[in-house]
């Protein structure tokens, strides 16, 4: 599954069109929502499963990356860290 999502991830972005500049559009109206994250405290932070870091590292991602799967991603890896570690 991984390989698929990869080859389509490279075969988007090698041609570029309308549907790449909507998804650009779209990734970058999620950044400004993400903006709003930032002023939650950090308990408010923590129920929602994310940091500050991971905030900051979402942020600073190319406009090409789509910040909602990104902050999922995080989420899922911190939750398996924590299940290895108890």
């Amino acid at each position: 599954m991984r390989e698929y999502v990869a080859n389509e991830a490279r075969s988007r972005l090698s041609t570029f069109s309308f549907s790449t500049l909507r998804q650009l559009v779209r990734n970058w109206r999620c950044r400004r929502q993400l903006l709003k994250l930032h002023a939650l405290e950090d308990y408010q932070l923590k129920d929602i499963g994310l940091t500050r870091g991971q905030l900051r590292h979402i942020s600073g991602l190319p406009l090409s990356v789509d910040p909602v799967w990104e902050a999922d991603r995080l989420r899922l890896i911190a939750s398996h860290q924590k299940v290895e570690q108890g």
